[in-house]
């Protein structure tokens, strides 16, 4: 069984019980997951606190725990306590309600640290944005042959040394960036298992970027590069492979930088049916089906989506959108039938659009929900070779083309999709601009008007 299949059971699990029992979390939960995450034939020992938490000791060396009842917050600090009791724990795991949090023992902290500044890994049930690293809770990847669950330790450390209170709101773009690329390297070239960082090649970044999705521009490359950049010196010291610059990485990717920046698919009718028939099979089929539309046929930032709310951004017959204080745009028909459709579907009191269904819709739906939605309908629309075209920006990028091949004005465009002046470079160069223009086939100088009432 794959990693993830265990995830979603005790996702599944957590959700058909209002209050789990530690004997269902056993027989249920537990079991499953040392089962299909390799601990089945360890030391294994378990202990019941008084059927208020459950304890499973692994090889003397992982604990993980289960709480009745215990908020998040407080059963990370308990178990903290743990690691550090000197009862000889390296990692220990918590299965929770609302997700699964990797702790190690060997996190360095600093005094002005984040507060969770030993979670290795923290996979949240509200959200799919970590799903993927959920296999580096396996036996494996803790304690046995590869241990690659030490490269989130040891991201978590570099957060801990290098960011806090005035820096920490730009870790995530760094988290995301260096996680992707060490679940990169695990899968494809090495493990953490008796590496040095030293080994780690410039080439192994290179080949990361050229793999990814999620790299399609020159930009994207160079804030990668400059990411991983800071971690590998903070390893490597220097004068090591990631000590140069990052014009070398776009020269040696250039071709395939251009190609997933310059070569734009063609989306047509047939493939968004496909589309909108897979997601109608999700659990919440009419709201991904209703955000899919908005980010395709008006180009909404995801932000912009996740903060819309019903009374503030949506006409009462849903027939207009606002844009800014004084500007409200037609909505495409579709769109206005889905988003009836998810209206009746939605309590009554909901604030947002796209709320998190687990609240009622009073709280927004996080931007990693957005990105989980569209990873998994990313295998039917690609360029020519074969690159994800599945992307928010990209959308953003063949509608805006799509408006002007039609006739739309430029400025109309950019006013409809929030695009700035400054900004406008990423969606379209000068060469293809100027395919636009007709001033070729003027009779008149527009410039004759005002002449006329200069005496000459």
């Amino acid at each position: 069984m794959e990693s993830n299949d265990t995830l979603e059971i005790i996702r599944s699990q957590f959700a058909s019980k209002d209050k789990m029992s530690i004997d269902y979390y056993v027989n249920n939960i537990l079991e499953e997951f040392l089962e299909n995450m390799q601990y089945s034939v360890r030391d294994i020992n378990k202990i019941n606190h008084n059927y208020k938490s459950h304890d499973c000791i692994i090889d003397n060396t992982i604990i993980i725990r289960f709480y009745v009842q215990q908020g998040v917050k407080k059963a990370i600090n308990e178990l903290v306590r743990e690691l550090n009791s000197g009862k000889g724990y390296e990692w220990a795991i918590l299965i929770h309600e609302k997700g699964v949090w990797l702790l190690n023992r060997d996190i360095y902290c600093g005094d002005e640290s984040f507060t969770d500044d030993k979670i290795a890994l923290a996979i949240s049930f509200e959200s799919n944005k970590d799903n993927k690293y959920f296999k580096y809770l396996s036996y494996d990847n803790l304690i046995g042959k590869y241990k690659n669950a030490r490269f989130f330790a040891d991201i978590t450390e570099y957060k801990n040394k290098n960011f806090n209170s005035t820096n920490q709101s730009s870790w995530s773009a760094y988290s995301t960036a260096l996680k992707r690329f060490f679940d990169f390297y695990a899968e494809n070239k090495g493990n953490y298992s008796g590496m040095q960082y030293s080994d780690i090649t410039f080439s192994n970044f290179e080949e990361y970027v050229k793999e990814s999705s999620n790299i399609n521009s020159e930009t994207t490359a160079k804030n990668q590069f400059f990411y991983i950049k800071g971690f590998m010196i903070s390893r490597t010291g220097p004068d090591g492979e990631f000590a140069r610059g990052s014009d070398e990485l776009l020269s040696r990717c250039k071709d395939i930088l251009r190609s997933k920046n310059d070569d734009i698919v063609e989306i047509d009718p047939e493939q968004i049916t496909e589309l909108i028939a897979a997601l109608s099979k999700d659990r919440n089929g009419t709201r991904n089906i209703t955000l899919f539309l908005m980010l395709l046929g008006l180009g909404i930032e995801r932000r912009k989506l996740c903060s819309m709310k019903w009374n503030e951004d949506i006409s009462k017959n849903m027939k207009y959108l606002k844009i800014n204080n004084n500007c409200y745009i037609v909505i495409p028909k579709v769109i206005v039938k889905y988003l009836k459709e998810l209206r009746m579907e939605e309590p009554e009191d909901a604030i947002y659009v796209f709320g998190n269904c687990t609240t009622g819709c009073m709280i927004p739906l996080k931007e990693g929900s957005i990105n989980g939605m569209l990873d998994r309908i990313t295998k039917t629309i690609k360029n020519k070779k074969g690159i994800n075209m599945i992307t928010p920006a990209v959308l953003r990028r063949w509608l805006f083309l799509y408006l002007l091949d039609n006739g739309y004005r430029l400025q109309d465009v950019m006013c409809m999709m929030n695009i700035s002046v400054e900004n406008l470079g990423s969606y379209i160069n000068d060469k293809k601009l100027k395919t636009y223009s007709d001033i070729c086939t003027w009779d008149t100088h527009p410039m004759d008007k005002f002449f006329a009432d200069v005496q000459i």
